[in-house]
């Protein structure tokens, strides 16, 4: 349906908040109502214990009117993968850019993260986060003409992370949680946009999540690491404009 009123909503990942979405707003069509949100004890966005996905997903979808474009970065994507099988009404299209069905490897999910490997990534920005936000952002955007500029913009927004406990349980609940179940549920057109060189959510689960989602696309940035829609914002806002204007 080209000609559907489209109306995206943009979903951060763990230790995010809303802005991390602000290069990007910009480079979608003005006339698409485009709003980014704060999940639970994230940015704004009060925090009542424990961080829940499936309750994060009915938060969002409380504030969604109509079928809408879902878009999911990181841990966002997980909660728009609950949106969407538990919501089906609300949502028109998803768009997952370097998420997961789940984080953590199994005996059957050789796609997942080592523990080890996890406990590293995150190590660092629970024992000083506005420090190690920032060098991610550096890391993200390192062959990006403009990346001083980016970070300027967003980082002060960025590191008002939210609630300390609601991070560390959030990231329990990512730990946790396993989708896998819902993918069959799920019967959206659906774009996956995976970085190449990232070893937080790297392509192989964007293959998992290929395979599993029936009529889904799915593209590797090979430059790109953990955030396609900053390293590479404007092929990846044109590309995820063709999505939803296809839809």
């Amino acid at each position: 349906m080209p000609d559907a009123v489209k109306k995206v909503y943009l979903i951060h990942g763990w230790g995010a908040n809303r802005h991390v979405f602000d290069d990007l707003m910009p480079r979608l069509p003005a006339t698409w109502p485009v709003s980014a949100v704060d999940l639970p004890g994230h940015g704004d966005a009060p925090f009542v214990q424990p961080f829940d996905i499936e309750a994060a997903a009915d938060a969002v979808a409380a504030q969604i009117d109509a079928p809408a474009d879902i878009l999911g970065w990181s841990l966002g994507g997980l909660v728009a993968l609950y949106l969407a099988a538990r919501h089906p009404d609300k949502v028109r299209s998803l768009c997952l850019t370097a998420s997961f069905a789940r984080l953590t490897a199994a005996e059957d999910y050789p796609e997942g993260l080592a523990a080890p490997a996890l406990g590293k990534t995150v190590g660092a920005f629970r024992s000083d986060y506005a420090k190690h936000i920032k060098q991610f952002l550096q890391l993200q955007l390192l062959h990006t003409p403009d990346a001083a500029e980016i970070i300027g913009r967003i980082l002060p927004d960025l590191a008002r992370c939210g609630t300390p406990s609601a991070l560390h349980e959030a990231l329990d609940a990512a730990e946790r949680a396993d989708a896998r179940h819902l993918l069959d549920k799920i019967d959206v057109p659906v774009l996956l946009v995976f970085g190449g060189k990232d070893a937080i959510t790297p392509p192989r689960m964007g293959e998992y999540l290929h395979r599993r989602l029936k009529g889904s696309r799915l593209v590797v940035m090979e430059k790109a690491a953990h955030a396609p829609f900053l390293s590479h914002a404007e092929a990846f806002a044109a590309l995820y404009r063709d999505f939803v204007e296809g839809v």
